[in-house]
């Protein structure tokens, strides 16, 4: 199956150590709770390739054509959201597809 690929990883560091809260009990031999605090992240995309209209008409195979056609519409709400960025737009249509709403957080 084609389809886009993303990898991200959050860069974390430990925050200042806080006393366990009231009620809960700290793990055996911890007398405190750790908290972690995200730094930065860091996305890996792969985009799955564009499809010409045109070659997938041709195409027998129903499956293909849909997978096409949601590869078409991510790439164009992708496309969408950094031209609404660049024009700065107040609205950005991140809701457009799965992909630009799993990376809003690296657009803005």
């Amino acid at each position: 199956s084609r389809s886009h690929a993303v990898l991200q990883l959050a860069l974390c560091r430990r925050a200042a150590a806080r006393p366990a809260a009231r009620g809960r009990r700290p793990p055996a031999g911890r007398e405190e709770e750790e908290e972690f605090c995200e730094v930065g992240r860091m996305s890996f995309i792969d985009l799955a390739g564009t499809e010409r209209g045109a070659a997938t008409l041709f195409c027998h195979d129903k499956e293909r054509q849909l997978e096409g056609a949601e590869i078409n519409k991510s790439l164009l709400a992708l496309k969408e959201c950094i031209r609404g960025l660049d024009a700065g737009k107040s609205h950005v249509p991140f809701r457009g597809s799965k992909l630009t709403e799993v990376l809003r957080d690296s657009f803005v």
